[in-house]
């Protein structure tokens, strides 16, 4: 016993481990896992659960990043416009995140209809907040091992999208959006996926299990941000677990404002239409006509009146759209369109190729 006592923690691993896993990483993880691998037999051990064991973020730093508050409100300022309520509830959420040093109250649960900019905004908070951005879709998922793994005796074993989000995050205090919640199913043979989110969102989330690994993880120090375009399919007790966040449909001067300011600047860069010359001699460095394809007041309106939806998905296809119809009809006919308007707008949805 004395003898085993001198023996150092990473000197007690099996000769298959002690092989594989370094004594700086065998440190940086938890004693419960140390634990774990020491009373581990070696013979029970598949490559697959080794190697998913070491692409886990052990020696990543492991402390809660700082968060920049004025520059959060500026990078929620510059990607949405209005949504005043919301932009205010998500900076008191990240305030209490960096005041109290942990993860602060319920996961909030972004509500809205499509195109409104769910995503984005948790995009946006995640690198205002200094984390690592992982996106796990929920739509049509009816199986409870989806998330928490399957177990190493059943062929094809892996683990859950959990784990996998922190393999893929490199961190252990990423920030992961639960999207589409709304849209989960149920299986009677594997059990609710609900069920997991239950144990995922609870308050102490220290002993979280993963089936294919064996042992309780730590995710205090991850974020859930949750997505949903209705609330009826959702239980009373899972939406008693979340901070639930309303986003409104846009108005259309909202909308005005998004393809003026944001949308159409930023397609116009990516289809190299920022310099109309671009079209004509894309290798020539001096530009006789260095302004942009423009966008007039009547053209705007009528895409608007076109695309009624909430959201503003339509309007950037309709927008994409505008673009190919100026880069086709000028290899086609030879015509430079330098402005649209609600009558070039017409004649740019319609046949270029095939009249």
């Amino acid at each position: 016993m004395d003898e085993k006592q001198e023996l150092t923690r990473h000197d007690q691993l099996k000769y298959r481990l002690k092989r594989r896993i370094s004594p700086e990483l065998f440190e940086s993880m938890p004693v419960e896992l140390q634990d774990y691998l020491i009373e581990l037999d070696p013979a029970d051990i598949k490559e697959a659960y080794l190697n998913t064991l070491l692409k886990l973020p052990w020696q990543c730093d492991m402390r809660i990043p700082d968060v920049d508050l004025p520059k959060a409100k500026k990078m929620l300022d510059k990607t949405h416009y209005a949504m005043f309520d919301i932009k205010e509830k998500v900076l008191r959420y990240m305030a209490c995140q960096k005041h109290l040093g942990k993860n602060y109250g319920a996961v909030l649960l972004l509500v809205g209809p499509p195109g409104v900019g769910k995503t984005s905004i948790a995009s946006s908070v995640a690198k205002a907040m200094g984390r690592p951005f992982i996106k796990i879709s929920l739509a049509g998922i009816s199986d409870s091992l989806f998330l928490r793994g399957t177990q190493t005796i059943f062929k094809d074993a892996r683990p859950g999208r959990i784990v996998d989000a922190l393999i893929r995050g490199k961190s252990f205090c990423p920030l992961i959006l639960l999207d589409e919640i709304d849209k989960m199913g149920d299986s009677k043979e594997h059990g609710d996926p609900e069920s997991v989110l239950l144990d995922v969102l609870d308050s102490d989330r220290s002993k979280f299990v993963d089936n294919f690994l064996g042992f309780s993880m730590d995710l205090s120090n991850v974020i859930f941000i949750a997505t949903a375009n209705r609330l009826e399919p959702l239980s009373p007790v899972l939406k008693d677990r979340m901070d639930i966040v309303q986003l409104p449909p846009y108005r259309s001067v909202d909308k005005k404002w998004i393809v003026e300011k944001h949308m159409w600047p930023r397609l116009t860069v990516e289809y190299r239409l920022d310099c109309l010359d671009y079209l004509v001699d894309p290798l020539d460095e001096v530009c006789a006509h260095p302004e942009a394809l423009r966008l007039e007041d009547d053209a705007v309106e009528e895409m608007i009146h076109r695309c009624p939806e909430d959201g503003v998905r339509d309007l950037e296809r309709l927008c994409r759209r505008i673009c190919e119809g100026v880069i086709g009809t000028y290899y086609a006919t030879g015509e430079l369109i330098s402005s649209i308007d609600a009558l070039t707008l017409e004649r740019l949805l319609q046949p270029i190729y095939y009249k």
